[in-house]
This record gives structure tokens, C-alpha cells and sequence, in this order.
């Protein structure tokens, strides 16, 4: 059964994400949490509002504390196994987002409130999955050539997260794509670029 403190935080979490951070109150936090709005029974467990998202971030860069990440990097296998590969990766990516819906939400409306925090998102989760991304790939790829996997590992990461953020805005993808497609399409057309260079026509 969860502790106080962690109902308030989870609680917390969801209504920053679902109505942002300033238009959430202390008040409608501990009532979420099923305490008496207005008692001030969060200060008992965070000293403010910044406190509580502070502790958001904490639970979510934690390292093995939760999450998933892109794979592992792969000696370099068929086409087939190449895009098993990559659309797992893709699916954990998705994973990734959903898990942390409420911080995604922040990311792209609240946290430029909060510049050390945002930094701090970046560094730590962002460009740290965009590393282990940018290996998978080049893992993957052997001898494909000179290649910028970096950059590709940061087309990849872009793909998933515009993906994930219109269908979470629209409740589902305006384009009619699902989700089940779009991997499909993305691991294909990576498993090409990533496709040792004497594999090509085959």
C-alpha cells in the first residue's frame, strides 16, 4: 500500500502534468491524495510545491530506479534481426513516455519555469537515452560505412517522441497511423540506413 508521501507525490505529478504546474494547488494535491484540502498535510512531506516536482524528477533519473532503455548495443546481425532490434527500441522508447506521461507533459509546457530542472531533464535523461540510442545503432550497423550515428540516433529519438506527443494531445494519432505502424515504418527504414553496405540488394 502506498505511504502518504507517495500518493502525494504521485497524485502531485498527474495534476501538473494534466493541468499544469502553476494551476495546480496544494490544496487539490492533497485532496487527490485523499487528505483534508487545505490542511496543509503536504508540508509535512515536501516544503513546497517545487519540492514535490524536484522529487518527480529524482524518482524518474534515479539510475535502475525505473524505465527502460533503448537496447543494448547488438553485433551486427541480419536485416530481420535488425529491425526486431529497432522496434524494440522503439517500443521502450514509447514505454519510456508513457511511464513518465506526467513529466513529458512538464517538459513541453511548465519546466521552462524552472530552468535548472530543465537542464537538468536534458542532461540526464534526453542526451543519456540519445547515447545509448546512438550505440544500439552503430552496434548494429558493423562496418555500414562512415555513417553519423549520432545524428541518426537523434532523428530516431525525434520520430518517437512528435509521435507520442500529437497522439497524447489529440488522444490518438491525427493521422490516422497507429502506433503499431509507425514502429513498423521506423525500424524499416533504420534497419536500411544501419545495413552493412554488402547487404545492399540483397
Amino acid at each position: 500500500m502506498a505511504t502518504r508521501r507517495e500518493r502525494l507525490l504521485a497524485e502531485g505529478m498527474r495534476l501538473f502534468g494534466e493541468h499544469g504546474y502553476a494551476s495546480t494547488s496544494v490544496a487539490q494535491i492533497e485532496e487527490a491524495a485523499g487528505l483534508s484540502p487545505g490542511s496543509g498535510s503536504m508540508y509535512k512531506h515536501f516544503r513546497s510545491k517545487k519540492e514535490l516536482l524536484e522529487a518527480g524528477l529524482d524518482a524518474l533519473l534515479t539510475p535502475g530506479a525505473r524505465g527502460t532503455s533503448p537496447g543494448r548495443e547488438r553485433e551486427p546481425g541480419d536485416a530481420a534481426d535488425a529491425v526486431a532490434v529497432l522496434k524494440s527500441a522503439a517500443q521502450a522508447g514509447f514505454a519510456r513516455m508513457e511511464e513518465d506521461r506526467d513529466l513529458s507533459r512538464l517538459l513541453f509546457r511548465d519546466l521552462d519555469t524552472f530552468p535548472e530542472l530543465l537542464e537538468r531533464f536534458g542532461r540526464d535523461e534526453i542526451a543519456r537515452l540519445h547515447r545509448r540510442t546512438a550505440a544500439v545503432l552503430a552496434g548494429l550497423a558493423g562496418d555500414a560505412g562512415p555513417v553519423d550515428w549520432e545524428a541518426v540516433a537523434a532523428i530516431v529519438q525525434a520520430a518517437v517522441a512528435h509521435y507520442w506527443l500529437l497522439e497524447d494531445r489529440f488522444g490518438s494519432h491525427p493521422t490516422g497511423v497507429s502506433r503499431a505502424r509507425f514502429t513498423d515504418a521506423l525500424a524499416a527504414i533504420t534497419a536500411a540506413a544501419v545495413a552493412p553496405r554488402g547487404d545492399a540488394g540483397e
